[in-house]
């Protein structure tokens, strides 16, 4: 991490969690920094430095975003990217998992999706996330069963070739220059975790075990992290797929 992060753990199983994922404890609320807190509403990463409106950012999957990106699908550019118009169904490995915004979307249209995060704060975010999603879940939860907290490349390696017909990778690249102000979540991100400089190394792991393809999330105008056989996109976003010799032709 860049910068660091704490949990105010008040209950035993914030501790449990805390010891497990190595995120160090504190007592009392920081009066500076980046922390944790439960709340009734959910796990929360908070900022004491923050303007007291935009102290908090809690993940929730059952905002309706999930459903307003889902709208397209099997037309949409990530279903083409993912190869659903030929192959519903699809096995698909999200590498970094992230807000896990893709891993519901990709679930909610007809993929099987599994997914990996490797920071501990993102995990604890999206373990408590996903709990809150099962009180009532919706019906995409049930095609994304699985999310594990582990580095993808370390893990790919421990897994059978074959396991997956895809590999999604949605890296975190260095913060666009731009006027804008960017999104809360966005800008917090950037500023405890930083880039991921290993993409392109992620990338030569996912085509050397995916069955059929690995997708590449990109900025529109991002150089790619290699010379990519297809790509779909919109005017923000650009999904470059890379396809692999197990693919059917």
């Amino acid at each position: 991490m860049n910068a660091a992060v704490v949990w105010f753990a008040e209950s035993d199983d914030d501790r449990a969690c805390a010891r497990t994922l190595a995120i160090p404890t504190v007592e009392t609320v920081p009066d500076t920094g980046f922390y944790l807190q439960s709340h009734d509403a959910g796990l929360t990463l908070c900022n004491a430095d923050a303007a007291r409106r935009d102290r908090g950012l809690r993940l929730d999957l059952c905002d309706g975003e999930v459903e307003r990106r889902a709208a397209g699908g099997r037309r949409s550019p990530l279903a083409r990217a993912i190869g659903l118009q030929r192959r519903p169904g699809q096995r698909v490995l999200d590498a970094t998992c992230g807000l896990g915004r893709d891993s519901a979307t990709l679930a909610a249209i007809g993929c099987r999706v599994s997914a990996l995060e490797r920071s501990p704060l993102l995990y604890a975010l999206l373990e408590d996330a996903r709990r809150r999603a099962a009180i009532d879940p919706p019906a995409w939860l049930a095609h994304w069963p699985t999310l594990v907290h582990a580095d993808a490349t370390a893990w790919l390696a421990g897994v059978d070739p074959g396991a997956f017909d895809v590999v999604y990778i949605d890296p975190m690249f260095e913060a666009p220059r731009r006027k804008a102000r960017p999104q809360k979540a966005l800008d917090w991100l950037h500023r405890l975790l930083g880039a991921d400089t290993d993409a392109a190394h992620l990338l030569a792991s996912a085509r050397d075990m995916a069955v059929r393809r690995c997708v590449v999330k990109q900025h529109a105008r991002a150089e790619p992290l290699a010379p990519a056989d297809l790509s779909f996109g919109s005017k923000s976003v650009r999904y470059d797929v890379y396809l692999t010799p197990n693919r059917d032709h």
